[in-house]
């Protein structure tokens, strides 16, 4: 056991008796989320720390002041930033939005992540986005994630707009639908659903929305199941021990922020909209969806439709303005680039795992459709903010 947190050591170095003293690490955490202590927690077991997490519990630091590091992210919390700073050891915030002198900061590049809602409701055809805030003032955190929403859709010609939640309703009453709508969390997400179906429409099939944290219990139990940016947290976490555990050795990291890339869009009802398309063309859409992880080949698409070859390729042509090869190579190229962002797994496992025959036919579809190869775009973070276009494939 870790602290209070029950996981078992997975490192490579063994802690015996005889080893130095332990590590003792405070988790000055003003949001607590499993996934990012599993994180965390994984390489703490492997380092032999000891994790104190009274915080979450105590609301407020423990009368134990000899830490040897700090991981904080003291949010709205005044109080427990400066009650963290005041520990005299080193620090990784986690929190971009409010720097803490001296502190490495590991944080999810907001930013991307306003830019994968924005191409997510993009994909979805719909040409009116809005960004609802949960005040009338955006927070920090809203204003980056809004930023990377417009972005996307500056890109697309489109010009997104940010609204309350308060003001939502009065929104939806002078707006043309369909519209889609992106949430700074989850919970805003669940509100603006409810404000929807309040006002007389439906959901995904007048607005669309999509949310952040993609946290299972809010997602899964909304009132329309929610889609939402995964961020990563696992990878956030354990990068955060990471940098601490070089901090407390003496390896000071470069003092930029580290981003996290997000794990993308996992998408759910509440942005569900291939039945707006004619049925048929749906019907191929969601089995492309369903089944691009195999080698499925367009012979058995056009079976599984009930159309000739050509008329169904008309369909796609005029309605999506791409063809049926063009968004199967789409969608296994997105499914890499997420399963890209999560981890470090190989690019030929990658590969297989999203459709494709083998590396080489990945490398050059990937190419085709980003102008860079996978291992470019996965080293180089910038360039994961461009997303796959069909118009290249």
């Amino acid at each position: 056991m870790i602290g209070n947190l029950p996981y078992p050591a997975s490192g490579s170095r063994k802690v015996t008796a005889a080893s130095v003293r332990p590590r003792h690490v405070l988790l000055a955490l003003w949001w607590w989320d499993e996934r990012l202590l599993r994180g965390i927690a994984r390489h703490g077991a492997g380092q032999g720390w000891i994790l104190d997490t009274r915080v979450r519990f105590a609301g407020r630091l423990p009368i134990r002041r000899k830490y040897d590091g700090v991981i904080v992210f003291s949010g709205r919390d005044t109080t427990l930033q400066r009650m963290a700073r005041a520990i005299h050891c080193p620090i990784v915030n986690l929190d971009q939005h409010r720097p803490v002198p001296g502190a490495c900061t590991v944080c999810c590049d907001d930013t991307a992540v306003g830019q994968a809602a924005g191409e997510h409701l993009l994909a979805c055809g719909l040409e009116r986005i809005t960004f609802v805030q949960m005040r009338s003032r955006r927070s920090n955190s809203e204003r980056a994630r809004f930023a990377g929403l417009r972005r996307a859709c500056l890109a697309a010609g489109i010009h997104a707009k940010a609204v309350a939640i308060k003001d939502l309703k009065l929104k939806l009453k002078k707006s043309l639908m369909p519209m889609g709508v992106m949430a700074g969390n989850d919970e805003a997400a669940v509100e603006a659903i409810g404000i929807c179906l309040e006002a007389g429409l439906t959901v995904p099939d007048d607005v669309a929305v999509v949310g952040v944290d993609n946290f299972p219990t809010v997602c899964l139990h909304a009132p329309v199941q929610l889609s939402s940016i995964d961020l990563n947290l696992e990878q956030w976490g354990q990068r955060a021990a990471e940098t601490l555990d070089a901090m407390m050795s003496g390896a000071y990291p470069p003092p930029s922020n580290q981003l996290i890339p997000n794990a993308g869009v996992i998408a759910r009802a509440s942005t569900d909209v291939a039945h707006r398309m004619d049925p048929r063309l749906a019907k191929a859409m969601r089995y492309i969806r369903d089944n691009f992880h195999r080698p499925m080949k367009i012979s058995e698409l056009v079976r599984k439709v009930g159309l000739s070859r050509q008329s169904l390729q008309n369909y796609f042509q005029q309605q999506l303005h791409s063809t049926m090869h063009q968004q199967l190579s789409l969608a296994r190229v997105s499914h890499a680039m997420q399963l890209m962002r999560r981890g470090d797994e190989s690019l030929a496992r990658i590969a297989v795992a999203s459709g494709f025959r083998d590396y080489q036919h990945f490398h050059r579809i990937f190419r085709k459709q980003t102008g860079m190869t996978p291992s470019r775009w996965r080293e180089v973070p910038a360039e994961r903010e461009h997303p796959p276009s069909h118009e290249q494939a």
